[in-house]
């Protein structure tokens, strides 16, 4: 499973192919003197970008850790239902 930081690069690299051949080289140079507002709104996109980013890649590491959790709690339970006596137990709750 690649992780979450391959799928976002994956997306940016994607967008970047894009949107490349539509922007000739030196329209960075170009908005920035006839343009200035292009640019900062470009600038803006940009750092929203970032900023979900790496929001998501936080949110990641904590569904992870709530993925881990759960995960060991449902080995404690299996591990719990293993255990001399338990077989009566289940039975009964079943």
């Amino acid at each position: 499973m690649k992780s979450i930081e391959q799928v976002l690069t994956q997306e940016l690299s994607e967008l970047l192919e894009e949107i490349a051949p539509d922007v000739p080289r030196g329209t960075m140079a170009f908005i920035n003197v006839h343009d200035p507002t292009l640019r900062s709104r470009i600038d803006e996109a940009e750092a929203r970008l970032a900023i979900h980013r790496n929001e998501l890649i936080a949110h990641y590491g904590s569904w992870r850790s709530a993925r881990e959790d759960l995960q060991n709690l449902w080995s404690l339970a299996g591990w719990k239902a293993r255990q001399p006596g338990a077989a009566e137990a289940l039975e009964e709750a079943a």
